[in-house]
């Protein structure tokens, strides 16, 4: 599979998870206001990088996507929710996300606030909500991937995270510290989605914590990209305002130890991650392939 295959892998997922989400984000008694805002938060643009996690993962235990598109849908609205809420002025003052304005600066800060609420709460709704999970992947799984996914959200995961980053701008940081960061922050949901593939895939628990340190490590070559791409890249390109970081004095590995040591760290990481990957010993190759693009990636 080449860089354009896995673009395209990425488009296909995107277009379906959008046309189901597009069916499924439409209220009776929701405010106009608040259903545009949600759906201009999750609908269109972005790699939908999580529910290719998911399906690359699933696939590799013989599970199509269209079987797991509500499960993909729901993680893709929390992912959004994370998103909505980091542009705010109060985190990381962003006025751009996926190529057009940030949520916030479309519809105002409030509304910024309560879509990004909504998205989270419309997201796990689904797995209580939707007939799919009881009948099709039955109750047990299910409250398996809500654990998963709210472990990777809370304290000890993405908001977490979030605080030790705030908390950090500006001052000297160590590596541990960075490092601490960046697995709370990205690595534990980017973790979740492979996670509940496996999952949904009937996978025993020796290859399921096999794809939990996999999800870390690849999680951790994720933030480490971004962080690169922060200084390396456009705003054209990324969709966001480049530079963010620096001037925010963000706890960053470039900060830390440069960006040259950063790329190879990244790299390093990367290695390790495929190891732990190829132990498994079934074929993913459209994982890997997935991992691969995220340490080279322009955007």
């Amino acid at each position: 599979m080449t860089t354009t295959d896995i673009i395209e892998y990425f488009k296909e997922n995107s277009e379906l998870v959008d046309h189901f989400l597009e069916e499924k984000l439409v209220f009776s008694e929701s405010p106009t206001l608040l259903t545009n805002a949600l759906r201009y938060g999750v609908i269109g643009g972005g790699k939908k990088l999580r529910a290719s996690l998911l399906f690359a993962t699933a696939e590799g235990y013989g599970v199509s996507r269209q079987d797991l598109l509500p499960l993909a849908a729901g993680i893709e609205m929390i992912h959004s929710f994370s998103l909505v809420h980091d542009d705010l002025p109060s985190m990381d003052n962003d006025d751009f996300r996926r190529g057009k304005h940030s949520l916030h600066k479309a519809y105002g800060e409030a509304m910024g606030i309560l879509a990004g609420d909504a998205l989270l709460v419309e997201g796990l709704k689904i797995f209580v909500s939707d007939p799919f999970f009881p009948t099709t992947l039955g109750s047990r799984k299910t409250v398996r991937f809500l654990d998963v996914l709210l472990g990777s959200l809370g304290a000890e995961g993405m908001v977490g995270g979030q605080v030790l980053d705030v908390e950090s701008e500006g001052k000297s940081v160590t590596m541990e510290d960075v490092y601490r960061i960046y697995r709370m922050k990205t690595a534990r949901f980017i973790q979740a989605p492979i996670l509940c593939g496996a999952i949904a895939g009937g996978a025993p628990e020796e290859e399921q914590e096999k794809f939990r340190t996999f999800g870390i490590l690849l999680g951790e070559c994720f933030q480490m990209k971004d962080d690169i791409l922060d200084v390396t890249g456009e705003s054209r390109t990324l969709g966001k305002t480049a530079g963010k970081d620096f001037e925010q004095e963000k706890a960053t590995l470039i900060k830390v130890v440069g960006l040259d040591e950063s790329l190879r760290l990244m790299n390093e990481t990367f290695v390790q991650a495929e190891s732990v990957l190829q132990s498994i010993g079934r074929p993913f190759s459209v994982l890997d392939e997935i991992a691969r693009f995220a340490i080279s990636r322009d955007h």
